[in-house]
Formats: structure tokens, sequence, C-alpha cells
């Protein structure tokens, strides 16, 4: 549990620095439903809480895309 609460944590700050990635843009469109969301404070914490959330499949497909 703990290993993927890392997993969440490096996820949200690589979205949140590399917002216009493609990465961060899968990311997104996995956990938030939005392709183009744009990451604000508020999709932020959407972002995190839907990141804790998701099935474990998606969170390791989440996080090779930003490693």
């Amino acid at each position: 549990m703990e290993q993927q609460q890392q997993m969440v944590q490096e996820i949200v700050d690589f979205v949140t620095r590399n917002s216009q990635s493609h990465a961060s843009r899968i990311v997104c469109q996995t956990a938030l439903g939005d392709y183009h969301a744009q990451v604000n404070l508020q999709s932020r914490e959407e972002l995190l809480k839907n990141l804790q959330q998701i099935g474990y499949e998606d969170l390791e497909y989440c996080y090779y895309l930003i490693k």
C-alpha cells in the first residue's frame, strides 16, 4: 500500500510539472476521463483522489508512462 501511495505522489508531481506532455495527458485521460484536462489546484486534488482509487493495473500503467 505504501508503494502505491508513492507511485500516486510521483505521478501527481510529474503531471503538475509537465502538464502538457503526452504522458500527463494519458494519465489525465485514465484517471480523470479527460485527455485535455487543465491541471490546477482543484484538478490536482481530483487527480490525486482518483489515482488512489483506480485499480493497480491502471496505476502501474500511469506510473510507467511517467518514468
